[in-house]
C-alpha cells in the first residue's frame, strides 16, 4: 500500500510539473480556443472566456478572468476592435506586462498579445466614424471567423504567435500548423462547392455581422432587421424592410443565434421567406465546439433554408 500511495503520489507530482510547465494561453472566443489548442498540442494549456451562446459585444465579465489574464502568457484574440467591450478592461485589471490596453487605441501591446486579424482582407471600414450610424469598428467589420475561408490564416497568426512567445518550440507549432491546416483545407474546398446553390441568394441578417460569410457563400445581403449597428429595428424600419424583401425577392432571413426569434419568424410570414440560425461563434448552436463543426453547421442550415 505504501508503494501504491508512493506510486500515485510521484505521478502526480510528474503531471503537476508537466502542466506546469505548458504555455498558460487565454483565448476569448470558443473557436479560437480550439485552433489554439489544434496548433499548440501538448505545449499549451488554453482557457477560453467568451461562451459560444454570448452576444460577442455583450460579454459577461468574471472575476476569474482577470486571473486567467494575470497569469497567462499570451492572449489569442479576434482584434478590429471586436473584443473592445470586455478586453482591454480586464487586461487593465489583470496588470500582466505581457499584454496590456493600450491607453489611447485600446488595442492589446505586449510580447503576449497573438491578433488573429493580422493579414485579413477587411470588408466595410465605415468612410466615417458618426454614432448616428450605430455601433461601428473603426477598422473594418471584424466577423472574419464565420468566413470559412480565413480559418487558415487564423491558424497561422497563431502559430507565428506561439512561436514568439516560446521560439524554443517553433518548429512543433509549425509541424501542428501543418497537421491542422492538412484537415482544414480539404474541408474549405469541400465547402465551397457545397455552397453554389447560395450564390446569389438575396438574404437579410439580424445583425451586420455576416460580410465575410457572405463573400465565402455568394449570399447577397441587402439588409439587416436592426435598424443600424446595435440598435434594435422600429416598426417603420420593419414595414420598409417587408417591401424591401418582397421588391427585391428576399428569400433568406439569417438569424444569428443569440438574437430575438420573434421578429425574424414575422418577417418569414410578412414576405414567404426561410430563416436560416447560424452561429458567430463556436458552442453557439449543438456540435459546435470547433472551427470546422461551426463552419459546417452553419452552411448545412444555410442550404437547407434555401433547399426547394
Amino acid at each position: 500500500m505504501k508503494r501504491t500511495a508512493l506510486a500515485a503520489a510521484l505521478l502526480l507530482t510528474s503531471l503537476s510539473r508537466a502542466e506546469a510547465a505548458k504555455l498558460r494561453i487565454v483565448a476569448t472566443i470558443p473557436e479560437l480556443v480550439d485552433i489554439t489548442r489544434r496548433v499548440g498540442g501538448d505545449l499549451v494549456s488554453v482557457d477560453g472566456l467568451a461562451r459560444g451562446t454570448e452576444d460577442i459585444h455583450q460579454v459577461v465579465m468574471k472575476p476569474s478572468f482577470v486571473t486567467k489574464l494575470n497569469r497567462a502568457d499570451a492572449i489569442v484574440y479576434i482584434g478590429l476592435t471586436v473584443e473592445h467591450a470586455f478586453l482591454p478592461g480586464l487586461l487593465d485589471v489583470a496588470r500582466n506586462p505581457a499584454m496590456r490596453p493600450d491607453p489611447d487605441t485600446m488595442n492589446c501591446l505586449g510580447p503576449g498579445c497573438i491578433d488573429c486579424s493580422v493579414g485579413v482582407q477587411t470588408l466595410e471600414k465605415p468612410a466615417s466614424l458618426s454614432r448616428a450610424q450605430g455601433e461601428l469598428h473603426p477598422q473594418g467589420n471584424p466577423h472574419y471567423n464565420i468566413g470559412a475561408n480565413n480559418g487558415p490564416l487564423i491558424a497561422r497568426n497563431i502559430a507565428e504567435g506561439l512561436s514568439r512567445v516560446d521560439p524554443a518550440h517553433a518548429a512543433d507549432y509549425q509541424k501542428n500548423l501543418k497537421a491542422y491546416l492538412d484537415e482544414l483545407e480539404p474541408k474549405i474546398a469541400e465547402w465551397r462547392k457545397m455552397a453554389a446553390p447560395l450564390k446569389g441568394v438575396k438574404a437579410v441578417s439580424y445583425h451586420k455581422d455576416v460580410p465575410y460569410l457572405g463573400a465565402f457563400t455568394g449570399i447577397d445581403f441587402v439588409d439587416t432587421i436592426e435598424l443600424k449597428p446595435g440598435v434594435a429595428p422600429t416598426p417603420t424600419h420593419l414595414a420598409d424592410l417587408v417591401k424591401k424583401m418582397k421588391e427585391q425577392k428576399v428569400t433568406l432571413i439569417v438569424r444569428e443565434q443569440q438574437y430575438d426569434a420573434k421578429t425574424p419568424a414575422w418577417l418569414a410570414e410578412q414576405t414567404g421567406a426561410k430563416v436560416a440560425v447560424i452561429g458567430t461563434m463556436a458552442n453557439a448552436l449543438p456540435g459546435t465546439e470547433t472551427f470546422v463543426k461551426l463552419s459546417e453547421t452553419n452552411l448545412k442550415n444555410l442550404l437547407k433554408a434555401v433547399a426547394p
